[in-house]
């Protein structure tokens, strides 16, 4: 069986959310931070480590998945990595702006949810009125047409691996994606399984693979993991966890 290694982009830009109301927040949210260039360094690493060097790596347009395809892709020793726009992610700034334009308070509490510095119970908040504005537009038109980008890619992607186990070669591909995406196809072989809670739990820098076979109607994956980022647990000085985020 064949392979499938999503890979989400490294932590992006920490002061999107400043300007979200105004529509800015796709602009200033799409660059790696400092951590998250250190992050997809470390997901290549581990990638090495599984056996993956010199792979092939497919990325989104996005300047986020594009630079952590490139720092994955330079641990892996891998060709130039290739673009296929299936994986971009949701415009999150389209959904956001109505709805941090209703609340001018909204965007910093969100900030200091995401950065951990929220009580509990008022992130869970935060968080239930941020996914029920999600929720709104996940049943629109925009959703159905997004899922079957996604699915396109995934096939995509999957013939890429089934192709070079087909040749005797590493029967697998690096694919460096976003949270959306990732969780869709994590769906695609959970069928039922809830797309939005599974978006929110895809760690920045972590591995989701999913394998790959042959099917009467074209490739067939299955999920072997969701969401590893063991790989970014080694600690600080102070205890923390520095690498492990999900903005």
């Amino acid at each position: 069986m064949a392979e499938i290694y999503l890979v989400r982009h490294g932590q992006a830009g920490q002061n999107a959310l400043r300007n979200a109301h105004e529509g800015r927040f796709e602009d200033d949210y799409d660059n790696l931070s400092d951590l998250g260039r250190r992050q997809a360094a470390a997901t290549g690493h581990s990638l090495v480590a599984r056996g993956q060097a010199g792979v092939p790596v497919i990325h989104g347009p996005l300047n986020r998945q594009r630079d952590t395809a490139a720092a994955v892709a330079s641990e892996l020793d891998s060709p130039t990595p290739t673009i296929d726009e299936a994986w971009k992610e949701i415009r999150f700034g389209d959904m956001l702006a109505p709805w941090l334009r209703e609340d001018p308070e909204r965007a910093g509490l969100l900030a200091q949810a995401w950065k951990g510095k929220l009580a509990p119970e008022k992130t869970s908040a935060v968080n239930r009125q941020l996914f029920t504005a999600i929720s709104q537009w996940s049943d629109g038109e925009e959703f159905a047409a997004f899922r079957d980008t996604v699915r396109a890619g995934l096939d995509r992607a999957a013939q890429v691996a089934l192709d070079r186990a087909d040749r005797g070669d590493k029967g697998s591909v690096v694919v460096v994606s976003s949270g959306g995406p990732i969780a869709m196809c994590a769906t695609e072989a959970l069928p039922g399984a809830p797309w939005m809670k599974l978006m929110r739990t895809i760690a920045n820098g972590s591995v989701t693979v999913l394998g790959v076979k042959d099917g009467s109607h074209g490739p067939q994956v299955s999920l072997r993991s969701l969401n590893e980022f063991a790989h970014l647990d080694e600690p600080a000085a102070d205890g923390s966890h520095p690498l492990r985020t999900l903005g």
